[in-house]
């Protein structure tokens, strides 16, 4: 058998021009040869599963450029990746691949090459180049430019497909599916990358497969969410059997001894009196609105609460109880309906809602606004001191930015370095302030951060320790991102899909980290919070049986996986008193006067 040792990576990777050493380690040039046998043996797709932090990227860049160097296959190959890494594979190809010529077909470089690689296309002619670096967006959108695009990448033989955080890619019916599906179906080879194959069930595992081998995995119409059951212990092995040719995974505690611990704390954190009774009397409405539905219709409350209300408004409510217990200015409780109609007269004049719409229109739109909204325009607009703009007290007014004002001074005086992570941008707005508040500096990435800027923000916190933290969307900061000047993730709020959460853990629990890495998740106790948590806990036990060998799936660890109607139907079922914490410890006032005195 073919084996491709350090020396071919030598030769294949190394440039007079560079004095890079392209050293790979053992477990990566396993990984290398099992791409390397799958190319000879003409299988059309593989799936490299490796936990984060492991080094897929290089394993995938030093396997194209030895296909050049043994195979004499120069592409064309395309790279398709999320918008936050398109540098950094741009930075490894020319590291480990210096003979290639790449493209970055996004942005400015997209505009430039457009034209040009459309008409080459058309007349036939060979690609200019070995890689074309693109993002996942050119295959979401629907504009006519987009199109054209697509067009053009259809009329050209790719050699590999390759597509990083091909998880992605879990949803068959999306319209990035078949956008991309439809470029890559006659390449050579779909080469996937990603180490979090199964985000919540099996169906969309299955996804992936018949991307990457169309010919065995396609299911034509088949409703797979209800044939793929994962309580079937006989389906899960045999599904662990079929992935065994065509998925490699190695976790971090197989293949790399060496590498620093992760601990994992779950911080349970009690609402102050405010946050419980703004939760309470949400959930108070939620059981009126149940109620008033019940007297309407001939089903019993008791039995059939999740009947009662539509899907979408079950959605809302959940959410609604979500973001109180993150932060309760994610509501409007502060602002009343009064002072909305105040501070609507007081900023239409200086034109914060436009000048094309009514005053009355104004205040419509402003109700909608829930409270931090509502202090962020008084901020904006209004003069200094505004009259009636939130205080420092009130960001602290969470059970979570508490524990936050207690934890990160502690983590600061320690030499620690710390990235939080938050699903919503709005959250990352408060969770600015209240680091203000504490008195550390920071960094901040996500979703709107331009592509540009994104690697230059990592660069500068990896580099520069005296920036203590760097905040980032969990989606946007959490894929593909090398973060190991941190030591230390705090996730603020959990995401149904636990893998997301573990993307975000491993920014710097991964090669090159010195330093023991703890993971601190923020859970407020007696919320939906807690139910979030059973759910992650549940898919994570799944992912382990099916992809980790030797594990299975025990009935002794299984957690009733609850749907948001049931959750909330559990919720109304239980009447919750309004406890007031008249002995508070970590009074609002008391927090801001101790931090005071720890950093001014």
């Amino acid at each position: 058998m073919d084996v491709s040792e350090q020396d071919d990576v030598d030769a294949a990777c190394t440039s007079e021009e560079s004095e890079f050493e392209p050293i790979l380690k053992p477990y990566q040039l396993v990984g290398v040869n099992f791409l390397l046998l799958l190319h000879r043996k003409n299988i059309g797709g593989a799936i490299l599963a490796d936990e984060m932090g492991l080094g897929k990227t290089v394993q995938a860049v030093t396997y194209l450029t030895l296909l050049r160097h043994l195979y004499n296959d120069p592409g064309p190959h395309l790279i398709v990746c999320p918008a936050s890494v398109l540098e950094n594979w741009e930075r490894e190809l020319k590291k480990w691949c210096p003979s290639f010529s790449i493209i970055m077909f996004h942005g400015a470089g997209r505009t430039a090459y457009s034209k040009e690689l459309s008409s080459l296309g058309k007349a036939g002619y060979p690609p200019p180049f070995n890689v074309l670096l693109v993002c996942y967006s050119l295959f979401e959108r629907r504009s006519a430019q987009q199109k054209d695009d697509r067009k053009a990448l259809k009329r050209w033989r790719w050699s590999c497909v390759l597509m990083d955080e091909a998880h992605v890619l879990k949803d068959k019916g999306s319209f990035r599916w078949r956008n991309l599906m439809a470029v890559a179906q006659h390449a050579r080879q779909r080469l996937m990358l990603t180490g979090t194959p199964l985000q919540n069930d099996l169906h969309e595992l299955w996804s992936l497969l018949e991307f990457m081998m169309p010919d065995i995995f396609a299911t034509g119409d088949i409703d797979l969410k209800k044939l793929l059951n994962a309580e079937d212990h006989e389906l899960i092995s045999r599904i662990k059997s079929i992935l065994g040719p065509f998925i490699l995974r190695r976790l971090k505690s197989d293949v790399m001894q060496q590498l620093v611990p992760k601990i994992q704390h779950v911080n349970f954190v009690t609402m102050d009196s405010e946050q419980f009774q703004a939760y309470n009397y949400a959930i108070d409405e939620y059981r009126g609105a149940c109620q008033a539905r019940s007297a309407k219709s001939t089903s019993n409350f008791s039995n059939n609460v999740v009947g009662l209300i539509p899907k979408r408004q079950i959605s809302n409510y959940f959410m609604q109880f979500r973001k109180i217990a993150n932060h309760p200015l994610l509501i409007r409780r502060i602002y009343s309906d009064k002072d909305v109609d105040r501070i609507a007269k007081l900023l239409y004049p200086k034109g914060a809602f436009g000048f094309e719409c009514s005053l009355e229109r104004a205040t419509q739109e402003l109700r909608k606004y829930n409270d931090f909204a509502i202090h962020q325009l008084l901020v904006s607009y209004g003069d200094s001191g505004t009259k009636g703009a939130l205080t420092d007290e009130h960001v602290l007014g969470s059970a979570k930015c508490q524990a936050l004002a207690e934890l990160l001074p502690s983590l600061a005086n320690d030499g620690h370095r710390v990235l939080i992570f938050s699903q919503w941008t709005t959250m990352l707005d408060i969770l600015e302030w209240t680091l203000e508040v504490i008195g550390v500096t920071y960094r901040r990435l996500d979703g709107g951060t331009p592509v540009t800027e994104r690697q230059t923000i990592v660069d500068t916190f990896n580099n520069d320790r005296s920036i203590f933290a760097c905040l980032l969307s969990t989606r946007a900061g959490g894929q593909g991102l090398n973060l190991i000047g941190a030591d230390t993730v705090i996730i603020h709020d959990m995401d149904f899909n636990p893998q997301m959460d573990r993307q975000a853990e491993d920014r710097c629990h991964r090669i090159g980290q010195q330093k023991p890495v703890t993971i601190y998740r923020l859970v407020t106790k007696g919320s939906v919070d807690e139910n979030i948590y059973e759910i992650a806990r549940r898919k994570l036990v799944l992912d382990a049986a099916i992809l980790q060998s030797g594990a299975e799936l025990e009935d002794s660890t299984d957690v009733p996986e609850k749907t948001m109607g049931e959750i909330l139907a559990s919720l109304l079922l239980v009447n919750i008193p309004i406890v007031m914490l008249e002995d508070f410890a970590h009074d609002q006032q008391n927090l801001i006067a101790c931090l005071e005195d720890r950093f001014v």
